[in-house]
């Protein structure tokens, strides 16, 4: 049943400067560069039911607690002035500081041709959720989008400028997609890690216009850095540095439940200290809602996949699982120890799956350290349990990377 707090509130998000389930950070992003003054009201994240004003005064942003009493039905912030609606307060603010740092000259306009916002959840599709709500803001005026950098199949990449940071900017090619682009940011969104792409916003022009803005990574892809770079200027330290860096991002997802699904060289990206970093999401999923659903930690859910990258039980029966990664894994390792080669060279895509079920498997690449050997024919086992995972691994590259 909605009760009168409820009704009030869904009312006053008709005015501009009702933000909703904004997070601390997020106002206090979107109020900085702002003149003094300028607002916005959003839900209080420590007291349910109450709301926060977030104000820019001359020096930093305030925060004040607007209290609901339930009983009177009225809101109040000094204890000492009550109003029966929320426009009554911001009015009354508008008309005479009162106690508050300073009096409410501007709000910020929440509306989606000023601001750009995220909210993600229950409205993406329900394997795809990570959490129950998201929100990222950017403004897109701030947002300056340069020249292209890289194009996919479903998505082109720009670089950008945003407060003054190089950014990469995400851009569907059909504008249809754009679930996809929210499940994307849904799952990016709660991963933190220096192996892991960050995204840093969400541009949301309208309903089927978004843009995924993330962190820049100068040097590009792993798999382009490999193939114009060659042996003479990376060495095997590098390589197995560039090994090191996404088994941590991978043990980090392994160990937060979520399975990547398309682990490639060409989706490791290289920042400017030639740290390695895990990006496109697209297709990841957590198997933790998986579970629920399905009472296991396997999903069946038909994509479109890279045959030279998957696992054979995911080719046969579409059975993710952090074992169908690990096999991705292993030979991502086999694209990084070639210096970018393409997996099974001699085979066409279509014949890989009957030569594997055959027993076959690639030899490492010339020159590949023998550990590094043995953890390809691991990750590729027929037997996915038998497989390692991204932890074990890890320690063993730690070991041979203290080698050289």
């Amino acid at each position: 049943m909605v009760n009168d707090n409820e009704n009030l509130v869904a009312k006053s998000k008709s005015y501009s400067w009702h933000f909703g389930k904004l997070p601390r950070i997020q106002a206090e992003q979107l109020l900085n560069n702002e003149y003094s003054g300028t607002f916005l009201i959003r839900e209080s994240e420590h007291f349910p039911g109450d709301l926060t004003l977030s104000i820019r005064d001359e020096i930093k942003i305030q925060h004040y607690r607007i209290k609901y009493d339930g009983i009177n039905k009225t809101y109040t912030i000094d204890d000492e002035t009550f109003f029966s609606n929320l426009n009554l307060l911001v009015q009354h603010y508008e008309s005479d500081a009162d106690g508050l740092c300073c009096r409410l000259e501007k709000s910020l306009n929440n509306k989606h041709d000023t601001i750009v916002s995220m909210k993600i959840g229950k409205t993406v599709s329900p394997v795809a959720s990570v959490s129950s709500e998201v929100s990222s803001t950017i403004y897109y005026n701030e947002l300056q989008i340069g020249k292209l950098v890289g194009s996919g199949e479903f998505a082109e990449v720009y670089e950008g400028t945003y407060r003054k940071s190089r950014v990469a900017v995400k851009m569907l090619k059909e504008p249809n997609s754009a679930t996809s682009f929210l499940h994307e940011a849904d799952i990016m969104s709660k991963l933190k890690h220096r192996n892991l792409v960050e995204l840093l916003g969400i541009v949301r022009k309208s309903d089927n216009i978004i843009y995924l803005v993330t962190e820049f990574m100068a040097k590009g892809s792993l798999l382009h850095y490999l193939t114009t770079r060659g042996r003479t200027v990376i060495s095997q330290s590098d390589l197995v540095d560039f090994a090191i860096d996404a088994c941590e991002g991978l043990a980090y997802l392994e160990k937060n439940r979520i399975v990547h699904r398309d682990i490639a060289a060409s989706n490791i990206l290289i920042a400017d200290d030639n740290t390695a970093k895990i990006s496109d999401f697209g297709l990841a999923i957590c198997l933790e809602t998986i579970g629920k659903e399905n009472g296991n930690n396997i999903t069946t859910e038909k994509i479109k996949c890279r045959t030279k990258w998957t696992a054979p039980e995911v080719l046969e029966s579409k059975k993710y699982t952090h074992k169908s990664d690990m096999w991705s894994y292993g030979i991502l390792l086999w694209e990084i120890f070639s210096y970018g080669r393409c997996p099974y060279p001699r085979l066409p895509a279509d014949d890989v799956l009957i030569n594997l079920k055959e027993g076959y498997r690639m030899e490492p690449p010339d020159g590949c350290p023998t550990e590094i050997g043995d953890i390809m024919r691991q990750a590729w086992h027929a037997d996915s349990n038998r497989r390692p995972s991204f932890s074990q691994i890890l320690e063993r590259l730690k070991r041979l990377d203290a080698s050289f």
